[in-house]
């Protein structure tokens, strides 16, 4: 009966976490064509909209280059960390294999 709560629990977070990244998908999906749309029937000139719209894209570039290097870091010290944990875990059986 515990295998079968166990596997149920599992089975509902997958699913919970499926429908969250589905909705973010679409929520930062629908934003994005949103703006995209905003920018194709704002009242401007041409060549201030494509101005505008380089812009806007050499931002986007820019955050998405910021926030790539913000996950190298965390990663890098997530992976530091676990490693140290290893490390810590491993010692700690390889003495207790010696007592």
């Amino acid at each position: 009966m515990d295998g079968e709560n166990k596997m149920s629990n599992e089975n509902n977070h997958h699913s919970v976490r499926k429908l969250t990244c589905t909705i973010f998908f679409v929520t930062f999906f629908s934003l994005s064509a949103g703006m995209f749309i905003g920018f194709l029937v704002a009242p401007q000139s041409g060549a201030r909209f494509r101005k505008s719209l380089i812009s806007w894209l050499n931002e986007m570039v820019e955050k998405g280059k910021f926030t790539l290097e913000e996950a190298k870091v965390y990663g890098s010290e997530f992976l530091e960390r676990s490693r140290e944990k290893a490390e810590n875990f491993s010692s700690k059986t390889m003495d207790n294999d010696k007592d």
